[in-house]
């Protein structure tokens, strides 16, 4: 309880995210559309992602949180197949299936000068 103390006095919106939408996230990002590269993410790393598409399909929670099309969020997923039985259960296939034998492990980096310049386009995988 004392990190939602601390939390809630700088939080302008908060969300709880149930099962299944948190399921569907780590399945939308082990098999992306696109071109995108697969993310292997266990059920906690995808809750914000999980919240934000279901803000997004709510004109009034994306109004009343100020989200519009130039809105960009920022979402941090810091885990992995954790459980890798649970993972492959909850999305259907191995972490090692959804990478297709990648390395398992991607870093994205943005140079300093992308980072002054505000350029997305610079960021690169390594």
């Amino acid at each position: 309880l004392l990190a939602w103390d601390i939390l809630a006095t700088g939080a302008d919106a908060f969300a709880t995210v149930s099962d299944d939408p948190a399921v569907q996230a780590m399945r939308l990002l082990a098999a992306p559309t696109g071109g995108d590269a697969p993310i292997v993410a266990g059920e906690s790393a995808v809750a914000g992602l999980a919240a934000a598409i279901a803000v997004a399909r709510s004109p009034a929670q994306r109004a009343a949180l100020g989200l519009d099309a130039g809105a960009r969020l920022l979402l941090i997923g810091s885990e992995r197949d954790t459980d890798p039985a649970l993972y492959a259960r909850l999305v259907g296939r191995t972490a090692q299936q959804v990478l297709g034998w990648r390395r398992p492990h991607r870093q994205i980096t943005m140079s300093a000068a992308a980072a002054r310049h505000d350029r997305p386009d610079a960021l690169r995988a390594l």
